[in-house]
């Protein structure tokens, strides 16, 4: 279920990084502050499929956000009954996959963390990919049955990532 999820993931982004203006789209991810205040859901897709052991349903929303100088991509997938996520390290995933989307042909890791943001636990690192200009800043918010990740890459400088994931706003879910 996860590689399916980021390699959607991953396709998305190509799409966006690819594409002309957006156009508003409906979504439960928004950002109400920071950085991406106000930016417009672009890419958006929900999905629900049967967890694999039969025992509900999986929900996903994918969306992209871009300015000029940013671009985020941010999934929020949530998993039925009192099932809960594993913790399990995605971090290398979502740096490939931004690693793929740009096109470069590796990364550093500038550096990495955890902390917490409005209940939920956050891992973090920020990246610098090779042979192309930008750097991103992957994460992972988690709590119980809920997953929160993506990535916020910069056309020049670092990702404000902290500042983006501050103004994340999820419908009943999380907000500053």
């Amino acid at each position: 279920m996860f590689n399916r999820v980021m390699r959607c993931a991953a396709w998305l982004l190509v799409l966006v990084a690819a594409s002309g203006p957006a156009r508003a789209e409906e979504s439960p991810i928004g950002f109400v502050s920071g950085p991406l205040a106000g930016v417009a859901a672009e890419n958006t897709k929900h999905i629900e499929e049967q967890a694999a052991d039969g025992g509900g349903i999986v929900r996903v929303d994918t969306a992209t956000f871009s300015t000029r100088e940013l671009l985020a991509y941010v999934d929020w997938s949530r998993l039925p009954g009192g099932y809960t996520w594993r913790d399990t390290d995605r971090l290398p995933s979502l740096s490939e996959m931004a690693q793929r989307v740009f096109k470069a042909s590796g990364f550093t890791v500038l550096r990495g963390d955890q902390t917490s943001l409005n209940g939920y636990r956050v891992r973090y690192r920020m990246i610098s990919l090779t042979g192309a200009g930008e750097r991103c800043g992957v994460f992972d918010l988690q709590r119980r049955s809920h997953l929160i990740q993506g990535v916020v890459c910069a056309a020049s400088g670092e990702a404000p990532l902290m500042a983006v994931l501050q103004g994340l706003s999820i419908d009943n879910v999380i907000g500053p």
